[in-house]
């Protein structure tokens, strides 16, 4: 509809096969090459004309729609009661701030627009090079593209033909298009022998026809082949490897290059992905359209009602005699009264509401991306919120999916371990095996001798391979027995690969050979294989070099002819190439997954290779067991005949134009068959800083964490136990692999049972593979596993997911999120990842080392996962509790104000007269009552970030986001019934006071517009004082914006009252009213009496909550300000305190004491009980006291007695997992006295530094009591230190409002 009434033309759609014939001028066939992402027109008469077009959209919305109505409604004569422009003043202002926003941002479109358009290049016509914008580049013209005059940008997507470089090839950069930053090399258009290749000194002579498919989106396919002749064998396949796309550049040592136009302007690949995102709406926003409509309902009934009483009111107009209406019909006034109070309670649907969420969702959007504390320092990378709409989604989530690889782990790559044959190589141990192996009660021991150097992707030792340990040699490798063995399995990794190479230093300024990869994985194993004396040189189209070491730093060259390369997929899971080696034997050589590599292997020839299979498998189990990634090697020898007869069928493949991709990969597996297993490989991916504990504080505060991986079971369960996801007294459910889905339904029911008999505190997890979620997810899944899996998901505290493709990811993540109807979290960092991160209600990337794919398709990126957490629980809940804030505040005010007109209908008879005037009713959502709500929805905070951030703090408090408990119906409804009785409040208390009253002493009649006035002021005041009731944190701006609303208020009456025109209607009714109003006592009264007996009651309340019934957030905060205050000192472990002393903090009056509470215990029995090898039933006998087990095992210390009977010894014994401990620590302390670490701080005046704090044991019992946790009485309270009390937190951009 849209379209047609802006005159819009539908772009044609191209079907069936694009045929491109050069030097015909074909290019009149296609789009031009003028790209426009501008979507208005600054032209007058244009159908693109930015007001009607931005108006259109703006309209789309359904409450800027109904206003609009609203407003022509007042603009029938004698319709409305409120003026004919009271409400399209505020609609005006609102739309044009939206207008003048959005053509901003479109007017920078159009100057990018016109600076890529207007860019130059070299295109050959009439014979010659001419230079040319971008904007007439034409399908089928020859354009030549060199770095140093174009910057080496592509204009559009084009089949290279020549390049500077040796061989054809070519280097480019991609990170516009992927956010890849490594160098790719793409190779030129290779024809047939037969024909005359392409002479960049005479381009015209190269003639032919290029058939491709349409345009598409798809930035890794291309389906197409070149025909320069008649013959079957003049065509030739056009490669993926040989297209350049829009978007792209000239990288590394290529200088110039020719190339071919296929595809350009808005058919290009890069502007066919630049379309508009999938719209997400926030949890809170469809709530809010919910209310939205039960208001619209009860304003529907509210006209009614007043209709029906003016209809009645019209019945009996005999006793009204002075209205001079007798004749009328009672129905039709109705009806007519029916517009009149639409008008009248039109904003009972706040105008404001939109605008305030916008700009406070902006705002917060702005201070979540300069935080400085998610910025990671060592890549430069600042969190991006690239949307603002979803920012109290982050408060609320549920159920967080994570990739695994460069989200959980670092995506740095070391060779450590690998095995040839029957025997294994490499030494040293991982922070997942030792994680592994502590779980397991095993110990660990380090093989890696001292001194092994660690080379940047490469940490291996094996003085089987290696020679002296330090020296970076080794050679000792080739005096072994299966020499020859390790030889071929290292030259195998240095061949089978996409890795480019260029001449460098190292870190010691020596010259070497660098590599760069799509993947960590393959530049670590190239990395490792260079280590170990066989080295990748470089390569070109045809050939690849590489370097063999013979010992002593004597080497020689090997050039292997590369025939055919097959690039791993997610679906092959497996990467080939076809070569010839030096003696002219064709072989195959493959690297995989063991899934894939397995099924492809030849039938063992002999006992002994079946053995090898078998020790491979046990090596792989053993590697996995240690978090690390592994692949399987293996080679095939390919006979003359066996290529001959495979090679036309390939070719066919590559050249097919529809279903390439599966054609091909059909091909490829009728050549990848009778594999020998040579041997795997081993290499560690460290897991990322702070991720177990981000984990763990993921789970305190309720959140379900759910992993995604591709990997095998073990490496991905052991890196489960690894990050804090599992821990040992978890049950586990696991799928059978390799089970049909009638077993699988039968798992899922005995799950289902087992799930619904957990008991509390018992921790459950899931461990499921790819090939069972096919049974459970997938379109052809049988009914009801999906609802069995929910069933048993919802009762365990983690799953993990492994051996899973991307669609997979996504199929998971949409089960939960519409079966569960909770709020869900994607987070990974490549490009496999961006199916479930766009599936989700809130994406999240993390800039790489994969590229920006991820990041780019995100909601919001962060640097590392760690920054996760603050991410949700400081940004997150704050954004959700402020935005719940303003539109529970939007609706009531406008409530309160325009309940007032309906009282006042009683009063009137119905009539539709206004209690107000129109322009004071004009400002009040726009000025008056605006401010203040969007100052609290961008500053206020509740509690300090620090609280929220340590598992011996609060991380409770993300519940009421998770849970929605701030906004509900039942809560919408309490604040509008609070409304209403305010509003009542504002009306009949100003009313009955100035009913009676005839003149003040001015000689002013108080009259209608004097009530008005008192009751408007009464309004203000209440909801300005409510707003400031809502505000936890107080900074110069709330203080501004609250006080100023008011005092513009004053202002308006003083000017407006001063300002009277007939003709407009303004200041009609209040002219010079100020004058009167300000110096009358009744009216000061009153207003004070309104304002006092409407907020009594949410003052008592909020007083009654905090004083009888404290939130766990009450009371936080009432810490929080004993520490301002003094009282307490920063360094406490409240939880512990709390649980011990409840009298201090909220009374000994408020401390039910417990029927069977049990005796004091002494201290050196809680400190023998809380020892670190005791049992939990030992632990929790002294929970009366101390707190449980649980509690210490949270908090992460266990207190332990010493030896010497005189003395006291406290030891804070790390309970954490060990990549959490620090160093145990004991302190000793005078005889009677003990310390505890981790409770308080304390300053030691002579050293100025701090000490472990002196907590005296009172009693010859020694229980502890509340002075051991330093609250100090007047007597005992030393002078402040500034150090505890003006402590410093981490930089927030919210401080600098204080």
């Amino acid at each position: 509809m849209e379209e047609r009434l802006l005159g819009k033309k539908k772009d044609k759609v191209e079907v069936g096969e694009r045929h491109i014939r050069l030097w015909s001028d074909c290019g009149k066939d296609f789009c031009g090459n003028s790209i426009k992402t501008s979507k208005y027109s600054f032209i007058p008469l244009h159908p693109s004309f930015f007001v009607w077009k931005n108006l259109l959209e703006q309209l789309g919305r359904y409450a800027n729609l109904y206003f609009l109505t609203v407003s022509c409604l007042q603009l029938i004569p004698g319709l409305s009661p409120t003026g004919r422009f009271t409400t399209l003043v505020p609609l005006t202002f609102v739309l044009t701030m939206t207008m003048i926003k959005d053509t901003y941002e479109d007017y920078k479109r159009h100057v990018r627009d016109r600076g890529l358009n207007g860019q130059e290049i070299q295109i050959y016509r009439n014979g010659g090079w001419e230079t040319r914008n971008w904007d007439q580049v034409k399908v089928g013209e020859i354009v030549e593209v060199n770095k140093n005059t174009s910057k080496g940008e592509f204009p559009a997507d084009l089949l290279l033909l020549w390049s500077t470089e040796n061989q054809g090839l070519c280097h480019i950069e991609t990170a516009n298009l992927d956010g890849e930053t490594n160098l790719k090399v793409q190779k030129t258009h290779l024809d047939h022998d037969s024909l005359p290749p392409y002479d960049p000194q005479n381009p015209s002579q190269y003639q032919g026809e290029v058939i491709c498919q349409p345009p598409n989106k798809s930035l890794y396919t291309f389906e197409g082949k070149m025909v320069r002749g008649t013959r079957t064998e003049e065509t030739s396949a056009i490669s993926v490897k040989s297209i350049l796309l829009r978007g792209a550049k000239l990288g590394g040592s290529t200088e110039k290059i020719q190339a071919l136009v296929i595809y350009t302007g808005k058919q290009s690949k890069l502007m066919m992905n630049q379309q508009a995102s999938r719209h997400k709406r926030s949890t809170l926003e469809d709530m809010t359209n919910t209310q939205i409509i039960f208001m619209l309902v009860l304003q529907i009934v509210l006209c009614g009602g007043s209709a029906l009483g003016l209809g009645v009111a019209m019945s009996n107009i005999t006793d009204h005699w002075y209205l001079a209406a007798e004749g009328t019909n009672p129905v039709t006034q109705a009806f007519a009264g029916f517009g009149t109070f639409l008008i009248l309670f039109n904003n009972l649907i706040p105008i404001s509401l939109y605008v305030s969420m916008e700009v406070v969702k902006i705002v917060q959007a702005r201070l979540m991306s300069s935080d400085i504390n998610i910025y990671h320092e060592e890549s430069n990378t600042p969190t991006d919120a690239k949307t603002s709409s979803l920012n109290e989604e982050l408060g609320q989530v549920q159920y967080i999916f994570s990739d695994k690889t460069g989200t959980l782990t670092c995506n740095i790559m070391d060779f450590l371990k690998f095995s040839v044959g029957e025997v294994a190589y490499g030494t040293g141990t991982t922070e997942i095996g030792r994680a592994a192996a502590l779980r397991e009660g095993r110990v660990l021991n380090d093989d890696k001798p001292a001194g092994v150097k660690l080379v940047k992707g490469f940490y291996f030792y094996d003085n089987r391979i290696s020679d002296v340990v330090g020296d970076g040699q080794n050679w000792n490798w080739m005096s072994q027995p299966n020499a020859k063995e390790l030889g071929d399995f290292f030259r195998l990794l240095a061949v089978c690969h996409t890795v480019t190479s260029e001449e460098g230093k190292d870190d010691d300024g020596k010259p070497c050979m660098q590599y760069q990869a799509s993947s960590p994985d393959e530049a670590c194993l190239v990395t490792g294989v260079k280590h170990l004396g066989v080295e990748y040189v470089t390569r070109d189209a045809t050939d690849i070099t590489i370097r063999v070491s013979a010992g002593s730093g004597s080497s020689y060259h090997e050039k292997w002819k590369l025939l055919e390369v097959f690039e791993f997929s997610s679906d092959r899971k497996r990467m080939s190439v076809i070569v010839r080696d030096p003696t002219g034997q064709l072989k195959l050589f493959c690297k995989g997954a063991d899934t894939v590599i397995f099924e492809r292997l030849r039938k063992p020839e002999n006992d002994a290779e079946l053995q090898m299979r078998n020790t491979t498998l046990s090596n792989l189990q053993k590697f996995a067991s240690e978090g690390l990634r592994t692949l399987c090697i293996a080679e095939a020898e390919i006979s003359e005949k066996q290529y001959q007869e495979w090679a036309p069928i390939y070719k066919a493949a590559t050249e097919a134009v529809g279903g390439k991709e599966e054609k091909e990969a059909a091909a490829q597996a009728l050549i990848e068959i009778n594999l020998r297993l040579i041997g795997s490989t081993a290499i560690e991916d460290k897991l990322q800083e702070g991720v177990p504990a981000s984990i763990e504080m993921l789970r305190a505060c309720g959140i379900n964490v759910w992993v995604l991986t591709g990997d095998k079971q073990e490496t991905a369960i052991n890196i489960g136990f690894a990050c804090a996801l599992l821990h040992n007294d978890m049950g586990l459910f696991e799928f059978d692999e390799g089970a049909d889905s009638s077993r699988i339904t039968a798992q899922l029911q005995d799950f289902a049972r087992q799930a619904a008999g957990i008991q509390p505190g018992k921790d459950q997890g899931v461990i499921v593979q790819g090939a069972a979620l096919t049974h459970i997810t997938s379109e052809s899944a049988p009914s009801g596993n999906a609802d069995l899996f929910l069933e048993v998901t919802k009762k365990c505290k983690a799953v993990i997911c492994c051996r899973v493709s991307p669609a997979q990811k996504a199929e998971v993540v949409r089960l939960v999120k519409n079966g569960l109807k909770t709020v869900t979290l994607s987070i990974g960092d490549g490009a496999n990842d961006v199916a479930m991160i766009t599936e989700a209600h809130v994406g999240i990337g993390i800039s790489g080392l994969e590229g920006l794919q991820a990041a780019r398709a995100s909601d919001y990126s962060i640097g590392q996962f760690r920054y996760l957490l603050r991410l949700l629980l400081v940004h997150g809940r704050w954004s959700y509790r402020r935005v719940t804030k303003v539109i529970l505040y939007s609706f009531y005010k406008n409530i309160l104000l325009y309940l007032t007109q309906f009282c006042f209908c009683f009063f009137n008879n119905f009539t539709g007269q206004s209690f107000y005037d129109r322009w004071a009713l004009s400002l009040f959502n726009v000025v008056f009552a605006f401010f203040p709500i969007v100052a609290l929805g961008i500053f206020d905070r509740d509690i300090e970030p620090h609280r929220l951030m340590t598992l011996d703090q609060f991380p409770e408090l993300y519940d009421e986001g998770r849970k929605g408990t701030l906004f509900t119906t039942k809560v919408f409804w309490q604040f509008s019934m609070t409304a209403m009785f305010q509003s009542a409040t504002c009306f009949f208390i100003p009313v009955a006071i100035l009913h009676d009253a005839v003149e003040d002493q001015t000689g002013h009649t108080i009259d209608l517009s004097w009530s008005g006035i008192t009751a408007y002021t009464g309004v203000l005041w209440v909801v300005t004082l409510k707003c400031a009731l809502e505000t936890s944190s107080w900074t110069w701006v709330n203080h501004l914006v609250c006080w100023g609303s008011i005092g513009s208020w004053y202002l308006f009456l003083i000017v407006y009252g001063n300002f009277y025109s007939s003709p407009l209607k303004v200041g009609y009714d209040w002219y010079k009213m100020y004058e009167a109003v300000f110096t009358d006592s009744k009216h000061w009264l009153t207003v004070i009496l309104v304002v006092f007996i409407a907020l009594f009651r949410d003052f008592t309340w909020k007083f009654y909550q905090r004083a009888f019934r404290p939130t766990l957030l009450h009371k936080c905060q009432e810490w929080e300000a004993m520490v301002k205050a003094g009282t307490l000192r920063t360094g406490y472990n409240y939880k512990l305190m709390e649980r011990v002393h409840p009298e201090f903090f909220y009374g000994r009056e408020r401390v039910k004491p417990s029927k069977k509470k049990p005796p004091p215990v002494p201290a050196d029995q809680i400190m023998k009980e809380l020892g670190p090898n005791k049992s939990k039933e030992a632990d929790e006998r002294s929970e009366g006291e101390i707190g449980s087990r649980r509690l210490s095992r949270h908090l992460g210390y266990s207190f332990s007695q010493g030896d010497d009977q005189t003395e006291a010894m406290a030891s804070v014994v790390p309970s954490r997992p060990v990549w959490m401990r620090g160093p145990t620590r004991s302190y000793k302390t005078k005889t009677g006295q003990t310390s505890i670490l981790g409770l308080v701080e304390k300053s030691t005046p002579e050293t100025n530094s701090f000490s472990p704090p002196q907590i005296p044991l009172s009693s010859p019992q020694h229980s502890l009591n509340a002075t051991s946790f330093g609250v100090l009485n007047n007597s005992q309270r030393k002078p402040r230190d500034s150090r505890y009390h003006n402590q410093k937190y981490s930089p927030n951009p919210y401080d600098s409002l204080k």
